[in-house]
């Protein structure tokens, strides 16, 4: 029997600025537009296999807890990249198989950055 799904298509996150957000997401974490629809509130942020896509939202509330993980075999890399860019960054943790940190982005949803032996 096969699966269901094949993959994640998309994650979507709802923004309050959605073009802050868009040159955050380009400028700061590198990641590049795939589409933008102005009038319906929505870009689509190219970040590999899964697209994020950023909604326009009036109010957003932020989840109390992490929403993704990014994969990055250089942690340590990226944790200083951020820290120069003007990010806020929790200490790298080491969980025994897995290294992670978390940041928030400017709507203050906490995201994570992990790496593991691939």
């Amino acid at each position: 029997m096969s699966a269901l799904f094949k993959r994640i298509d998309t994650v979507f996150l709802e923004v309050s600025d959605m073009e802050k957000s868009i040159t955050w997401y380009t400028e700061v974490l590198g990641f590049s537009v795939r589409w933008h629809d102005e009038e319906n509130g929505y870009a689509a942020i190219e970040m590999g296999e899964t697209p994020l896509t950023l909604v326009r939202a009036e109010k957003v509330t932020p989840a109390s807890h992490c929403l993704l993980n990014f994969y990055s075999s250089d942690i340590y890399g990226a944790h200083h990249t951020l820290q120069e860019n003007g990010v806020e960054v929790e200490d790298v943790v080491d969980y025994g198989t897995v290294l992670s940190f978390e940041f928030k982005d400017p709507d203050g949803h906490i995201l994570g950055v992990c790496y593991f032996e691939e």
